[in-house]
């Protein structure tokens, strides 16, 4: 018997880049642990193999050779095939017209290729992704280290708890109300990250957020201009464990300086209800005081003590503010405020929502007298 091997079989394929640009429903048929150590904003995992199978064929392979490794595959995933094929079927079907599903695995090999030609065999006609997730994590990271902005730049910087993120907040909900050009496209990256930057900033946060994941969640927010002026935290080169790519960093050093301000009492009180430590369980307790053992050592022994005593007592405000006292300020002082000129100095109140207007209003004015028109690039 002659004819192509099964291993020949062409199928139907797009790029890495055309998953960038949409218009497709990624499905990745990687094992649940690869799909979380990072995949595609809004792809669906439907593995074709779970961890436990994917190691059991794995050995197979590593002791008996790619064919035996095959036939257990198949041992593995027949028993669910029918029930596996319906979840996709009915997924392609769920679908808005026109718009097909991709399959990805890791480097666009044999997993996401039979599960095309299994599909297709049922009448549903789905795409593999050529190179697979290596190569869209490839297209990403390119995209990242050319990108440089399109429009002109403002970073925030203030001390802690002076409302920067929440501004942010403020003002991508009010943007699309805003009237006319200059309109602002705020990106918060510590929302992107999971994490407020500091020692404590991983604390009352819904989960963690992997490298691979923030840069992805990164393109799709920077590749498509949202707005006529970026607006952007004033962040270090880390955020929590997230490392900014370098052209991130360079906007943010490079882009005009508003200092936001609020008083001692207001940015404590904001601190208290974005961290919400009456709510923390054991393990958030732990950290918040393994991160406290950290300041320590800048800080002078009876500070530290009293520090711990409030905590001990219930006394959280007094804890904030005298982290913002003792080491937040001074330290923001020398890294942030010391020696800069600032183009704006805004002063955060009570309601985000009127901080946001307000400062859509003051910025609208700057903007055009930096520039008679606004995407010429930041100056």
């Amino acid at each position: 018997m002659t004819g192509w091997p099964v291993t020949d079989l062409r199928v139907p394929s797009i790029t890495a880049a055309e998953v960038v640009q949409g218009g497709f429903q990624v499905v990745d048929v990687r094992s649940p642990s690869e799909f979380g150590d990072g995949h595609v904003p809004g792809a669906v995992n439907l593995p074709l193999l779970d961890d436990e199978q994917r190691s059991v064929v794995g050995i197979a392979y590593k002791e008996q050779g790619a064919a035996r490794a095959r036939v257990v595959a198949m041992e593995q995933v027949s028993p669910g095939l029918a029930r596996y094929l319906g979840e996709l079927t009915a997924l392609a079907h769920s679908q808005p017209r026109g718009r097909r599903l991709a399959i990805m695995c890791w480097r666009g090999g044999e997993r996401s290729r039979n599960v095309v030609l299994l599909l297709a065999l049922i009448g549903v006609h789905a795409v593999t992704v050529g190179g697979g997730y290596r190569a869209y994590r490839r297209e990403v990271l390119l995209g990242l280290e050319g990108w440089r902005p399109p429009v002109p730049v403002v970073t925030l910087l203030g001390h802690t708890g002076a409302g920067k993120s929440a501004l942010l907040r403020s003002l991508a909900g009010v943007a699309s109300s805003l009237r006319g050009p200059p309109r602002p496209w705020p990106l918060d990256l510590e929302d992107l990250a999971l994490h407020r930057g500091s020692l404590l900033g991983g604390l009352n946060q819904p989960g963690e957020r992997c490298q691979k994941d923030f840069d992805a969640l990164l393109w799709e927010e920077l590749r498509r201009p949202r707005g006529d002026y970026l607006v952007l935290e004033g962040e270090s080169r880390k955020i929590g464990k997230i490392i900014l790519p370098g052209s991130v960093a360079a906007a943010i050093r490079s882009g005009m300086p508003v200092y936001v301000h609020a008083s001692l009492e207001a940015r404590a009180e904001r601190i208290m209800a974005e961290y919400a430590p009456e709510g923390w369980d054991t393990a958030d307790t732990e950290r918040f005081r393994h991160s406290l053992e950290l300041i320590a050592a800048r800080l002078p022994r009876r500070t530290y003590l009293s520090l711990e005593t409030a905590f001990d007592d219930g006394r959280f405000t007094d804890v904030v503010q005298g982290l913002l006292v003792e080491y937040y300020d001074p330290l923001y002082e020398r890294s942030c405020v010391e020696g800069r000129r600032f183009i704006v100095e805004f002063e955060t109140g009570p309601d985000p929502i009127l901080d946001a207007r307000r400062f859509a209003q003051n910025m609208a004015r700057l903007i055009r007298e930096v520039s008679s028109d606004p995407r010429d690039g930041h100056r």
